[in-house]
């Protein structure tokens, strides 16, 4: 092989390179697969502080007391009024409001929604690339290297 068949060969390949590498981007109608998966994390939180506490009602309570007298005891009911609240909560992450007698909030369990999303590219069916093997040449069987185009079935 003569030298300028190598330098040409080399040459081809590089121009074969770049115009494939230039059409991988700007090839038109090349739609991407996309493929989105979808977790829920878990946060346990501490107990958190209210921000805003409202009083709704107050609803009386009959509320026995004793009374000892020279020896007897004697049970007196008296009405008490027990106030009604409303605390709110909130952060980031959540806003929650709690309602009753003297309410708490002992725990709150979060599921914050995480969403991941890839792109998937799709091959391209048509190339062009160097190839090697062994052919049928002017001499009979003998090594191949060349430049040569494919089609992809699958």
């Amino acid at each position: 092989m003569k030298s300028w068949h190598v330098i040409l060969l080399l040459a081809l390949c590089a121009l074969c390179f770049f115009f494939g590498r230039h059409t991988k981007e700007t090839e038109a109608g090349f739609a991407a697969k996309t493929d989105t998966v979808i977790l829920r994390d878990t946060i346990r939180d501490s107990i958190p502080y209210p921000i805003y506490e409202t009083v709704i009602q107050e609803v009386p309570e009959l509320f026995p007391v004793y009374i000892t007298l020279a020896g007897d005891t004697v049970r007196e009911p008296v009405i008490v009024p027990i106030r009604i609240t409303q605390k709110e909560y909130q952060t980031d992450d959540y806003h929650a409001w709690v309602s009753g007698y003297n309410p708490a909030l002992d725990s709150i369990h979060i599921f914050r929604k995480t969403l991941s999303v890839t792109q998937k590219q799709p091959s391209r069916r048509f190339g062009i690339g160097i190839t090697a093997g062994y052919g049928i040449g002017k001499n009979g069987l003998s090594p191949y290297v060349g430049v040569g185009g494919y089609y992809r079935i699958w």
